[in-house]
């Protein structure tokens, strides 16, 4: 199997494929307007990644976006200060393509080394009421054994899966020999020796995949924790630790978008895609189609199975499409109109077993000890329930739960963007979520091309995670056209 994090020079690749392979892809001068050599639906990191490696190959290229805006779910909002994250939040040294895309095209990275420190310390809230550090390991609700009891409860679940984590590479989730670990997070945990109420007040109460230990596989987590762990490896002492782009990581994928030759068309939602012998055609629920040798489709699942393709998925494919979810998670960034951590004299941070399970305070001021926004975090089932309510209630019900907690808060906090990825009709949920008993069964199969239909996106990702993996499968999907050409 590959290595983890192994790159490929894209111009060594395109070298190889041949000037007369890529010259016999079609005379573009005899096409209509709406023809182009591919056509790359979405435009997020994995499809703008696509889309430049076709165009530096010679190949026109043309990029259509339901949205409004590029970056998929990388979400800058700026209209609070220091551009908080809805989506990407932050990234490593380890995510080569995704640095390398700054640099290439133009945009500053910002070291977070310096404000890392107001990212540790969590205050704990259980039952609405706050659990001073100190008080902790004597606690009546501490579930740890005595070697443990005076762990926080978000500083666990992290370090006994790098402990019990028998991946030795970041791709090796996907190996066969590892399938006996396509069981829920749940089961693993519980063969390890931990005990319901850990699992519980470690995973549920904030849960990163799923609703619950029950609903992720453990093979999908492992990979995690691997990721992670190669992350922390190629770590430089004195270097930046963790990254985020100037005016927001949205800045990325929208230099990237600069960068085509033609300029990505916004507001098209495709319902249909068609491969036939001699082309491929996308149409869009305006009554636009767009012809093209190739189509690249970044949508993920969770949107892909309300989309009419032509020949319809068989076999693994088609289970994976129907059943493959992505996360469901809300966000509130809010503004404080006083420093209320001070009147009650803890840290703005939380980590709770109520409806907003993390309160995160942003420092993306000139000042690092400056807080510049707040973001409450929903997730799992409390994600669920605020997406069956009307916004103003669930915005209401997420301040309530804040001033229950913190009571200096009261009246001080302002909502000024609220974000519920599974409400939105181009993502349907954020992250990909491998349930137990898929990766094993379906995921060899996801990212096989149907005809002339090429697919990535994060949830094809091998190596990697998140913006590094959503760069990866476009990478993969790129050659995978230009090797049909």
């Amino acid at each position: 199997m590959s290595q983890p994090f192994s790159t490929v020079d894209r111009r060594q690749v395109l070298q190889g494929i041949g000037a007369a392979t890529l010259a016999a892809a079609a005379p573009r001068a005899l096409r209509a307007q709406n023809r182009s050599d591919v056509v790359v639906i979405g435009a997020g990191l994995s499809g703008l990644a696509a889309a430049l490696i076709l165009q530096e190959a010679g190949l026109n290229v043309r990029v259509i976006e339901g949205r409004q805006r590029v970056g998929g779910r990388v979400l800058s909002y700026r209209s609070l200060p220091g551009s908080p994250e809805a989506g990407g939040t932050s990234f490593g040294p380890g995510y080569a393509r995704l640095v390398d895309a700054a640099r290439t095209h133009g945009v500053g990275l910002v070291n977070l080394g310096p404000v890392l420190r107001y990212y540790g310390q969590r205050e704990l809230f259980l039952d609405g009421e706050h659990v001073p550090a100190s008080a902790w390991a004597d606690h009546p609700r501490n579930p740890f054994p005595a070697a443990a009891r005076e762990t926080l409860p978000w500083r666990f679940m992290g370090g006994f899966l790098a402990q019990n984590n028998p991946l030795k590479t970041t791709d090796a989730w996907v190996d066969p020999a590892h399938a006996d670990l396509d069981v829920s997070l749940f089961d693993f945990l519980k063969s390890r020796g931990l005990s319901d109420e850990i699992i519980n007040l470690t995973y549920n109460v904030e849960p990163t995949h799923g609703s619950s230990a029950h609903d992720v596989s453990a093979l999908m987590m492992l990979f995690v924790t691997s990721f992670i762990g190669a992350q922390r490896a190629l770590a430089v002492p004195g270097q930046a630790p963790f990254l985020t782009a100037e005016g927001g990581n949205q800045a990325i994928p929208e230099a990237m978008a600069a960068a085509l030759s033609n300029e990505v068309e916004l507001g098209r939602s495709v319902e249909a895609i068609r491969s036939e012998d001699d082309q491929a055609e996308v149409h869009c629920t305006d009554g636009q189609v767009y012809k093209a040798d190739r189509v690249v489709c970044t949508v993920p699942c969770s949107v892909l199975r309300r989309i009419k393709l032509d020949p319809i998925l068989t076999g693994p494919q088609a289970r994976a499409v129907q059943t493959l979810d992505s996360q469901i998670i809300n966000q509130a960034h809010m503004v404080a109109k006083s420093p209320f951590w001070e009147k009650d004299g803890i840290d703005p941070n939380i980590f709770s077993d109520g409806l907003v399970c993390s309160l995160v305070a942003e420092h993306k001021a000139k000042d690092p000890a400056e807080v510049s926004s707040l973001t409450a975090w929903i997730r799992g089932h409390d994600a669920a329930l605020l997406d069956q309510m009307p916004t103003d209630q669930a915005k209401a019900a997420i301040i309530a739960d804040i001033e229950r907690m913190r009571p200096a808060a009261k009246g001080q906090l302002e909502i000024v963007e609220y974000k519920s990825w599974y409400r939105d009709p181009f993502s349907s949920g954020d992250w990909a979520v491998w349930q137990p008993g898929q990766v094993s069964t379906l995921a060899a199969q996801l990212a096989a091309p149907n005809g002339r239909i090429h697919f990535c996106g994060e949830h094809t990702a091998i190596s990697n995670r998140g913006m590094e993996g959503a760069m990866e499968s476009g990478e993969r999907a790129a050659f995978e056209v230009l090797s049909a050409a």
